[in-house]
């Protein structure tokens, strides 16, 4: 292992992916910008994907076995191994485009101040995989900085995702803990919530990785949340000991506000009324919006809910 640290550090949590890891890895070593190690924990897995990440001769990459204790812990125990100056993360089944760290690197050229640097995603059937190709990228792409991470998931959602993301090491090192131990839903939003209330995020208007949609046993693809996700209570916490004039308190308040809205429909389809209802009308930051007075035809009309869910 060479004595200097390299730029990136690519964290991939790793459990039972053993179809897809190998590809994941590959798709590291075969970044434009090299100067990078990766970092693949694994959790547990009882198929093969930590052996064939073993058998991998490359010596950028580093394998740490840990008892099952999930994917935050996974990625928490990536971010502690980890040398470079930015951790990169992705997801064990996902793929980085080949010019994905390269642009991350010179969007932090641009804008230097800024402590997450991230890009979209681009979303494909598992079944397209195979025959999957990257599109090039133009030499020059718009990029920005968001100042206001809540304003921007209401307008748009969240411009990037775990497996397009880097953030500065030593801004992690510095929380007391970086994804919520225990937590395998959200968890990923939780993150980059606080770091955004630390500091600016710089983003690339390009598709830098792709997330694989549609595997049978994906946990994203069956789960139905029954209660508000512990991401947007923290959330909400926060934002009620800032600044009351803050525009960031503003909007991370009408997004818990939203979220309480869409899990009020979702439960209002399982005959949960009751607690639908008392959803709706904790959600009353959303009062301006049209989602608000909509979701009330809808709590009139469980139909009508059926229809739209």
């Amino acid at each position: 292992m060479p004595d200097r640290s390299p730029f990136w550090s690519v964290v991939i949590p790793l459990y039972n992916k053993g179809p897809y890891i190998e590809a994941t890895v590959a798709s590291v070593l075969a970044q434009s910008d090299p100067d990078f190690e990766i970092v693949v924990v694994d959790d547990g897995s009882t198929d093969q994907g930590a052996s064939l990440v073993e058998a991998l001769p490359d010596p950028r990459i580093r394998l740490i076995r840990q008892a099952n204790a999930g994917v935050s812990a996974a990625r928490n125990q990536g971010i502690q191994a980890s040398r470079g100056e930015f951790v990169a993360f992705l997801d064990g089944d996902d793929l980085y485009h080949p010019e994905c760290l390269a642009r991350l690197r010179a969007l932090h050229g641009q804008f230097p101040q800024a402590c997450v640097l991230g890009g979209r995603e681009q979303r494909v059937a598992h079944d397209d995989m195979a025959g999957h190709r990257f599109s090039s990228l133009p030499a020059q792409l718009p990029c920005r900085i968001v100042d206001n991470l809540p304003a921007e998931f209401l307008r748009a959602g969240l411009p990037f995702s775990s497996s397009s993301v880097a953030v500065n090491r030593h801004l992690l090192a510095s929380l007391p803990f970086a994804f919520p131990p225990g937590e395998s839903m959200g968890e990923d939003l939780d993150l980059w919530f606080r770091l955004a209330e630390l500091g600016p995020v710089a983003l690339i208007d390009a598709q830098i990785a792709v997330y694989r949609v549609g595997i049978a046993d994906s946990l994203m693809g069956s789960y139905r949340a029954l209660e508000l996700l512990p991401v947007w209570l923290r959330l909400e916490q926060r934002a009620t000991e800032m600044t009351a004039a803050s525009e960031v308190r503003r909007a991370s308040l009408r997004l818990v506000a939203e979220m309480r809205l869409t899990l009020a429909r979702v439960l209002v389809v399982k005959g949960m009324r009751t607690a639908a209802v008392k959803l709706w009308v904790s959600g009353w930051r959303a009062i301006v919006g049209r989602r608000w007075w909509f979701t009330v035809l809808i709590l009139l009309s469980p139909r009508l809910a059926a229809l739209i869910r």
